[in-house]
Order: C-alpha cells, then sequence, then structure tokens
C-alpha cells in the first residue's frame, strides 16, 4: 500500500503546523501528569506521564517527516516497510510512540496490573501493524480501538462521579477517538476527511490540556463549584 504520512498536499501547511500543537499539548500534559506523580506518588500519574510523553515523541516524529518533505530530502510516500528508507524509518517510529503512549493511557484507564499483560498486548498489536499490508488503516484501526475503550472508561468514571473534570475527560476520548473514524474515512471516502479529524484531534487535545490546567489550579469541577485542594 502506499500512502503519504504527511496527509493530502492541500492540507500540508495546516496539518504540519497541528502536529507541532499534538507534540507540544502532550509534552505539557506529560508535565503536568509528572509534577501530580510527585505531589502524589501515585505510579498512575507516572504511567500518565510517560504515556503522554511517548504522544508527543509521535507527533514530534511527524513533525520532523513534515521538515524534511519541506526540505526535499523525500516526499513522505512509504510503500513497503521491509525497505530501509527514510519514510519508512520515521512511520514506523510514529507508530511505534502513538501505541505505545495509547497502551500506557488504556492500562491506567483499565487500572491494569500486569506487566506481561500489556507487553504482549503491546507486541501483537505491533506485529499486526508491522507484518500486514495496509499499514495505515491497521494503525488507524488499532488507534480507534484503543481510544473507544478508553472514552467507554471515563464515561463510566464521568457517570460514577458526575464533576466537570471528568466530563472533559471522557469528552476529550471520545473526540480523539471519533477523529480516527475520518481518518480512515478519508482512505475510502474523500481526503477532505483527514483535515475533520485533525480538527477533532485539536479539540480532543484541547479539552484534555483544560481538564489538567483545572486540575493544577485546584479546581475539581465538581458539583457544588470550586474546591481548593
Amino acid at each position: 500500500m502506499i500512502v503519504s504520512i504527511n496527509g493530502p498536499e492541500w492540507f500540508y501547511t495546516a496539518g504540519s503546523v497541528m502536529q507541532i500543537v499534538f507534540a507540544l499539548v502532550t509534552l505539557l500534559i506529560a508535565g503536568f501528569s509528572y509534577k501530580a506523580y510527585i505531589l502524589a506518588k501515585d505510579r498512575k500519574y507516572k504511567y500518565f506521564s510517560v504515556g503522554f510523553l511517548s504522544l508527543a515523541a509521535g507527533y514530534a516524529t511527524i513533525s520532523l517527516s513534515n521538515l524534511l518533505v519541506f526540505l526535499g530530502v523525500y516526499d513522505g510516500v512509504i510503500s513497503r516497510l521491509n525497505e530501509l528508507n527514510v519514510a519508512n524509518f520515521l512511520y514506523m517510529g510514529h507508530i511505534f510512540f502513538i501505541l505505545t503512549g495509547f497502551m500506557l493511557l488504556l492500562a491506567v484507564a483499565l487500572k491494569l496490573q500486569q506487566r506481561r499483560l500489556i507487553a504482549l498486548l503491546f507486541a501483537l498489536m505491533l506485529m499486526l501493524v508491522a507484518f500486514a499490508y495496509q499499514y495505515y488503516i491497521k494503525f488507524h484501526m488499532i488507534s480507534l480501538l484503543l481510544l473507544g475503550f478508553m472514552a467507554w472508561q471515563f464515561y463510566e468514571n464521568y457517570k460514577e462521579k458526575r464533576t466537570l473534570n471528568a466530563g472533559l475527560v471522557f469528552s476529550s476520548f471520545y473526540l480523539l477517538g471519533f477523529a480516527e473514524l475520518f481518518l480512515i474515512g478519508m482512505v475510502y471516502v474523500t481526503p477532505m476527511l483527514y483535515a475533520v479529524g485533525h480538527f477533532l484531534q485539536l479539540m480532543g487535545f484541547g479539552l484534555l490540556l483544560l481538564m489538567f490546567t483545572r486540575v493544577q489550579k485546584g479546581d475539581n469541577g465538581g458539583k457544588h463549584g470550586r474546591k481548593k485542594k
């Protein structure tokens, strides 16, 4: 399968800017999570931090790819992943970092404790993407599956707590998961859906950043208004 990892040519500039924004936002969230881990000594915040740091690395990888395309190093198109070239190296790096991030976040959301089980699931996902055709489709289908389970879990959390922050978390992962549908659909329907998917991702990460900034300010978003920690 031949696919450009940089999207349609007409969306290249806007898409490149968004990838940089995604990298910065996830890096900020990783920093917030690590700060929470230092203060609370709760391991789940450590996994959150590493997960978002991995997402930041994944989006930074695509940003680097965009820069290399702009400089004329290569055209950003891959064909077979068994060929050693810049495009394939960056594309597989992007897949590895993004799936690692989503897998760690899912492990926290589902409260998975067995590291061997997490490693096994992650290895199976990578094998499904790397050793099959239609790499782009398989990657985004797996991302959709992981984000879907996270959105489901965070929705259950929202129904239990009924706080604004819990609602922001659920909404953010819902938008991120919904975005994957458009990123997949752009292959079968129209490249326009690629842009829609990126805008939904921008909204999802924006809501997630808003939630973390609220937590940093000590607002728990409860039914009875603001409470300082």
